[in-house]
């Protein structure tokens, strides 16, 4: 032995006297048994490390090893501490206080959180230093193939509080959904909350009860996961069946173990009990069945800076799930009007030479997907049409698109007024619906025969299970629900197609206050920007200050209509379009066939009468809006009119209250 060497055994013994003499002093009393064997045991490792001792050559350890585990590799891991002056003890195969001292002062020589608890972690060091071997299979990373060991490791964070005795509370997190269905795959079951307080604590065990029944594992449930709830992180796994799942008096137990995962000192984290379904589950066992998974007193075990186990809850808590069949099986098509959809209007036809419209917008609506992909197989559209002054208007075909993409095309029947789109098969472009998305529909038909009149026409899609028949991706029948009423489109053979550009509004001019009463009334305005196009013939419109004018409006008063004749003082104001004729007119002007004009109009009225009553009632706080109540017009010396933008959304103003109060 050099001098070297000599110097620094006095060193380390030395260091053993200062730690007798600590033990023996007044405030030794902080100090545990353990803790003192494992700084013993830690320098001694430091002197047989000086005098060449090594574990080269010693079987693998393939098994979790903690305080009660028995059997022959725990004599293997206390023969090897014992050559690495880690235990100083004979091996007795029974993992004891002194075992579990001696694996922390070897975790500590070894880089490794010095739990005392020896898992995957410190399996993966033991054998890789100790030149260990496994019997049919090659170690790799920690996980065995082709041989018996697959228990992997997860460390997640490491413990900052050495020597800090803490403690564990364990309660119940929260859920998003107890409703699981079959064939699911790593679907959140339960969520177990831990807190550390004083120390960092890793926990290394959660057990789980599966109840009373072995169904629970032998019909729906074949595989539990522990997951780091904040991360994602999968921290351990166990394949449920007979060899797994243990009877702990009339209730089925499960472990999942083999993980370190640190909670910090006065925080808490929550890990996810997640777990596979059987692909394919009897009714019996998936008809809204009831499930229940527990976490049972002291079930979850974790390690303190000291090293000692801490065990939490201290009285079990649960959480029950449902089992329903597969997705597949409640796949569900939500139907809606969709928000493209065409709003009541009027059009002109596009084809004057044959006095048609082919493939006219009518409706659109939306499937939207729920708990599977689905595709039609059937759509059934009731047509309602209206002719006016021409009976031979009608519409012949229909069309259903998805985009640009032509879904299918069917005959109007010309009794019923009904289209049926039939035999859509899976793979028809356009006809999916991909999982919780919606897919926008569009019904459209061939309008012929509008020479004269006109033919106003609605599309409607007819929901039931033998209407429209939406298929889930095993091709049965998926659910329906909802409707889609679309709004009416008037094609016009002869006459004025109105167009309202951008929305209306509605402000407040101006205010003023009488001087006398002392009443203030405001004049409030609203403005429509309108664009006309003459279809046909001819058309003629009215000034405002004509006996008939080309626009009239409603005033609404907390959706009550206010009539304005004697209640209100109104002005209409818009400019004649400089594209017209008002040769010899009076009060009037005429659109040629076939032009368009745009005209800005604006209507104004007094929120108080010159009496100093309000405006359409006694309650001076609610609010206006103004929509265009009729279009009037001759042509062919017939005078006529629109009503169709009465109530219309699109074509009445923003809610303004007054300023008279």
């Amino acid at each position: 032995m050099t001098k070297h060497t000599i110097a620094r055994f006095a060193g380390i013994a030395a260091g053993a006297v200062m730690i007798l003499g600590f033990a023996s002093s007044a405030g030794a009393q902080t100090v545990t048994v353990a803790q003192l064997q494992a700084q013993i045991a830690a320098l001694m490792a430091q002197l047989n490390a000086m005098q060449g001792s090594s574990t080269t050559g010693t079987a693998a350890i393939t098994s979790n090893l903690t305080v009660g585990s028995t059997g022959s590799q725990v004599t293997t891991l206390q023969n090897s501490l014992i050559a690495g002056g880690y235990l100083h003890a004979s091996a007795t195969g029974y993992f004891g206080s002194l075992t579990k001292a001696a694996v922390m002062a070897w975790q500590a020589a070894n880089g490794l959180p010095a739990t005392g608890f020896f898992g995957p972690l410190s399996m993966a060091k033991f054998n890789a230093s100790a030149g260990a071997t496994v019997t049919g299979g090659t170690t790799v990373g920690g996980t065995t193939t082709g041989g018996t060991v697959s228990a992997g490791s997860t460390t997640s964070g490491t413990i900052t509080t050495p020597g800090v005795e803490g403690v564990l509370n364990v309660t119940a997190g929260p859920l998003s959904s107890t409703v699981l269905y079959a064939g699911q795959t790593m679907v959140p079951v339960m969520t177990v909350r831990n807190q550390a307080q004083l120390s960092d604590i890793a926990v290394e065990r959660i057990t789980v009860d599966l109840g009373t029944s072995t169904n629970i594992y032998n019909k729906v449930f074949t595989k539990l996961y522990a997951v780091d709830a904040a991360t994602g992180q999968v921290l351990a796994s166990q394949v449920l069946n007979s060899s797994t799942v243990t009877q702990s008096g009339t209730d089925y137990i499960v472990n999942l173990s083999g993980f370190s995962d640190v909670v910090k000192a006065g925080t808490y984290k929550d890990i996810q009990i997640k777990a596979d379904l059987y692909s394919s589950i009897n009714t019996t066992y998936a008809n809204g069945t009831s499930y229940t998974f527990t976490i049972p007193a002291n079930g979850v075990r974790g390690t303190d800076g000291a090293g000692i186990d801490q065990y939490g809850p201290t009285g079990s808590f649960n959480q029950s799930v449902t089992v329903n069949q597969a997705l597949t099986d409640s796949a569900q098509a939500n139907i809606a009007l969709s928000p493209s959809s065409p709003l009541t209007n009027s059009v002109p036809v596009t084809d004057t030479t044959n006095n048609q419209y082919l493939q006219l917008p009518l409706l659109a609506f939306q499937v939207t997907a729920q708990n599977d992909s689905l595709h039609l197989h059937q759509v059934e559209v009731d047509f309602t049409g209206v002719p006016t002054g021409n009976t031979t208007a009608t519409a012949t075909a229909a069309y259903l698109y998805n985009g640009t993409t032509e879904v299918g095309t069917a005959s109007i029947n010309t009794s019923t007024g009904v289209a049926t789109f039939a035999n859509i098969t899976d793979g028809t472009a356009g006809a999916s619906i991909p999982l919780n998305t919606a897919a926008t529909f569009w019904v459209k038909a061939d309008v012929t025969g509008v020479s004269a009149g006109s033919l106003a026409i609605s599309a409607k899609v007819n929901t039931g299970s033998t209407k429209t028949i939406i298929y889930n991706s095993l091709d049965s029948q998926a659910t329906n629900s909802g409707s889609s009423v679309g709004n009416t489109i008037t094609v016009l053979g002869k006459g004025p197609a109105f167009v309202l550009n951008g929305t209306p509004t509605l402000a407040i001019a101006s205010t003023n206050t009488n001087t006398t009463s002392g009443v203030s009334t405001s004049t409030l305005t609203a403005t429509f920007n309108v664009t006309v196009t003459a279809v046909g013939g001819d058309v003629m419109f009215g000034t405002q200050a004509s006996a008939t004018p080309m626009f009239l409006f409603d005033i609404y008063k907390s959706g009550v209509v206010v009539a304005p004749a004697g209640n209100v003082s109104t002005s209409t104001f818009f400019q004649i379009p400089s594209n017209v004729t008002t040769t010899g007119l009076s009060n009037s002007f005429v659109l040629s066939q076939g032009n368009s004009v745009t005209i800005p109009v604006t209507y104004s009225f007094d929120d108080r009468l010159t009496t100093g009553a309000l405006t359409g009632g006694s309650t001076g706080n609610s609010p206006f809006t103004v929509d265009v109540a009729k279009l009037q017009w001759v042509t062919g010396g017939v005078a006529a009119n629109t009503t169709y933008t009465a109530g219309q959304p699109a074509w009445t103003t923003n809610q303004v209250v007054g300023a008279a109060r």
